[in-house]
């Protein structure tokens, strides 16, 4: 029997996703994400079902090693947050709109320990990868490349933007932005968001004149 968790805040996909796993070798459970770690911790489930937010993934991982984690995502993804989501211990990475076949399949092998990522995924990641090598930002005295996800968050950052304000500027999650903003420490060896904005200025990933001409509310591309 494979002890299943759904964690989602939607309740019609909710009840998709459990109508899918409905069969008599899956146990499956059913939460939102404000009580996913709490009934991850309870239940200690085999697999647990969730969309993409690096910071439920690193503490359910963190809690519950064994558990195996399938992230539902989309085909367009960043490809910098999802290498950061399976680094922080996701098994699996299916599409919203997979095939209710191949998406028990790809529960069981991801329940056996096999990573399963849609192949529409990895074709989509390689496209992205030789379509944007060119618009990966490195400093002028630092090596370490940035993603164009990771620049827009940066300079977010560099403006006064909350996670908050970052997550609904650039449409996604306050759990993936704090995902990136690790992400950024990292990276510029910085240890909290000002020191990150400091050593990116320093280091020649943003221009502090260009700060000066944009607003905080806009989504700031790389220059």
């Amino acid at each position: 029997m494979i002890r299943v968790l759904i964690i989602e805040d939607v309740p019609l996909l909710r009840l998709g996703l459990k109508t899918t796993l409905n069969r008599i070798d899956i146990e499956v459970y059913e939460t939102d994400s404000t009580l996913g770690l709490q009934q991850a911790q309870l239940i200690c489930p085999d697999v647990v079902i969730l969309k993409l937010d690096i910071d439920l993934i690193d503490s359910i991982k963190q809690e519950s090693p064994d558990i195996k984690i399938v992230v539902l995502g989309q085909q367009k993804v960043d490809e910098g947050l999802l290498k950061l989501a399976f680094s922080c211990g996701a098994t699996s990475y299916l599409l919203q709109d997979t095939k209710p076949d191949i998406f028990l399949y790809a529960v069981e092998m991801s329940y056996q320990g096999q990573c399963w990522v849609d192949p529409r995924v990895s074709r989509s990641i390689l496209d992205i990868s030789k379509e944007e090598d060119h618009s990966l930002r490195k400093g002028k005295k630092f090596g370490e490349s940035l993603t164009p996800t990771e620049m827009k968050v940066l300079r977010l950052m560099a403006v006064g933007c909350s996670n908050l304000k970052i997550a609904s500027t650039l449409h996604l999650s306050p759990g993936s932005i704090r995902g990136y903003t690790n992400s950024l420490n990292l990276k510029l060896g910085s240890q909290n968001r000002v020191h990150a904005v400091f050593r990116a200025i320093s280091l020649g990933y943003i221009n502090c004149n260009s700060l000066l001409e944009v607003s905080s509310g806009e989504i700031l591309e790389p220059v």
